[in-house]
């Protein structure tokens, strides 16, 4: 009996391990892993494969390598259509998809090659390197822990001496996994510990700001005033303490009310707060090719879709709730000379590497065209103030999406003051 519980004990540790080791193993060895939650590369790569990604020189990048890439606060993995030596750009398309990706993708925001990827593990490894995956790892790893240190007691006053000399001689020693197991698992558990810690810095630091540098009416006073007094902000002392700051963004009546970076990339505010900070939860920032004064004519807003309904994570609503939309129909954006209120005229998922993230525009028919694809993607039919057309500043918010897309609120100014 004894021996049974110890070969269960160790079997349970046994898969703990196992399914820890892709995420593990590789970045020992120097790779990244991501879980594909798009089908934009089947069917070479399939939605929940893991691919392991190592960073490649300009050179060491052809025609037909898959290659994995940031694009705002997205990694997209497609396929080197061609290459740009001059400019150093590279043309990518999802094996799945019948046009190439709307955008070249700079070099310089390549995150390397794909170097392997295994169809299924992805899901695995994914649910365990969240909260409640890293929950039950730790369960089962105990579990079997007890039960291999149970069997064995058990087992050792039963056993003969000659048993117990076969079994060392054989050189297993359970002892080794169950250590191995402990340091893999609470390895990961010192991940999710650093992921918690982030939230609540994130947290903190941004209910500082909103306490100490904006001053927001209370629902009976935004009921009467001007929309322009809703929100107060000093953008200027925010600018002195970091000079990246270029505005404040707020969607009226909701929580959703942070300072927005600038950096002229689409990765240093990625996992960085505003104070220059590491955090799971980063910043609001705005698209690196966008114009820092929001004159252009379309500006792109990035920001985490974050489980506690942080940063972008309240977007989500405008696509599960019915009604949400009438309640939040208007956004705004303050600047240290200037409000902007813009009316959501669009909504819909779209791919990470998709025409929507085009920029800059200016008033032209391409622009009047583009704006007309946004309306016709919208998961419903807005009437909005105004006619939206190619002579307005149209701003898209852009987030992570629960179906493996990317969700997208676009609004246009409807007043300024």
């Amino acid at each position: 009996m004894g021996k049974i519980l110890k070969i269960i004990g160790n079997i349970l540790i046994a898969v703990v391990i196992l399914a820890c080791l892709p995420l593990a193993v590789p970045k020992v060895l120097g790779y990244q892993s991501f879980n594909v939650i798009s089908g934009s590369m089947e069917p070479e790569i399939s939605v929940g494969s893991i691919v392991y990604v190592k960073e490649a020189a300009f050179e060491e990048i052809a025609e037909g390598d898959i290659i994995a890439f940031e694009s705002g606060a997205s990694v997209v993995t497609h396929r080197v259509q061609s290459v740009n030596q001059e400019s150093r750009l590279f043309t990518t398309k999802g094996d799945a998809n019948n046009t190439e990706d709307f955008t070249p993708v700079a070099y310089v925001n390549v995150i390397g090659k794909v170097r392997a990827h295994f169809p299924i593990i992805g899901n695995v490894a994914t649910w365990f390197s969240e909260s409640v995956g890293k929950i039950v790892a730790v369960i089962i790893l105990l579990a079997g822990a007890a039960l291999s240190a149970f069997g064995e007691k058990k087992e050792k006053k039963s056993a003969e001496d000659s048993a117990a000399s076969t079994e060392k001689n054989a050189g297993f020693n359970p002892k080794i996994i169950l250590i191995l197991g402990i340091i893999i698992v609470f390895g990961s558990m010192s991940g999710f510990l650093y992921i918690y810690l982030g939230y609540q810095k994130s947290n903190t630091l941004y209910a500082n700001l909103n306490q100490e540098f904006v001053s927001v009416a209370d629902q009976a006073q935004s009921a009467q005033c001007p929309w322009y007094e809703m929100i107060d902000v000093d953008v200027v002392a925010l600018q002195e303490i970091n000079p990246d700051v270029i505005g404040w963004i707020y969607i009226e009546g909701t929580d959703i009310s942070y300072p927005i970076l600038y950096s002229g990339d689409d990765e240093k505010y990625l996992r960085r707060t505003m104070d220059g900070e590491s955090a799971t939860a980063g910043s609001i920032f705005l698209e690196g090719y966008n114009l820092p004064d929001f004159t252009d004519s379309h500006n792109i807003i990035y920001g985490h879709n974050m489980r506690n309904l942080s940063m972008f994570g309240q977007l989500k609503y405008y696509k599960s709730e019915d009604t949400y939309l009438d309640e939040h129909k208007y956004f705004q954006i303050i600047t240290a000379d200037k409000k902007y209120r813009y009316e959501i005229f669009s909504y819909f998922d779209t791919e990470a590497a998709s025409w929507v993230y085009a920029v800059p525009y200016s008033d032209s028919e391409e622009f009047g065209a583009y704006i007309d694809e946004l309306k016709s993607h919208s998961y419903k039919k807005i009437e909005t103030t105004n006619e939206v057309d190619s002579a307005d500043l149209i701003t898209t918010l852009s987030t992570c999406s629960s179906s493996g897309m990317r969700f997208t609120v676009h609004g246009y100014v409807v007043d300024t003051h």
